[in-house]
């Protein structure tokens, strides 16, 4: 009678450590995408901020000689990512700090006659950007 007894211990004792070991690798899968959807929620709001501007400045220049289209950049990115964004030429880029290194977000402007700007986003509220076009030019402000 002990050795069945202690047979079922050794039993449950096993089964117990492939049950532990099962849901130590499971809570890791669940962890690593947690923090996919944290990286990926963070470059889309990137994407979406530098599309954003860059529509405000075609709907600008397609409408033509003082004309003025209104947007707004996000105070900082999602958990707070602080972020500079550029236009030059035909490119708004949106450049922030992520984990391991620099990520870039980019959008293409159907006009490079744009005055070349530069916004530091850190932290805060919105802030609106006014896109208005003076004789062809385009001029951002904000």
């Amino acid at each position: 009678m002990k050795k069945a007894k202690a047979q079922v211990s050794a039993d449950l004792l096993i089964i117990s450590a492939v049950v532990f070991i099962l849901f130590l690798f499971l809570f890791e899968v669940y962890a690593n995408g947690i923090q996919s959807t944290r990286i990926l929620a963070t470059q889309l709001a990137a994407q979406r901020a530098a599309d954003d501007v860059a529509r405000a400045i075609d709907r600008a220049w397609l409408a033509g000689n003082g004309s003025v289209a209104h947007t707004s950049l996000p105070g900082s990115l999602p958990n707070g990512l602080p972020y500079n964004i550029s236009i030059q030429g035909r490119q708004v880029t949106l450049v922030y700090s992520a984990g391991e290194g620099v990520r870039v977000a980019g959008a293409g402007t159907a006009t490079s006659n744009v005055s070349a700007v530069n916004f530091t986003m850190s932290s805060g509220s919105d802030r609106p950007l006014n896109v208005t076009n003076i004789g062809g030019s385009i001029g951002v402000s904000g």
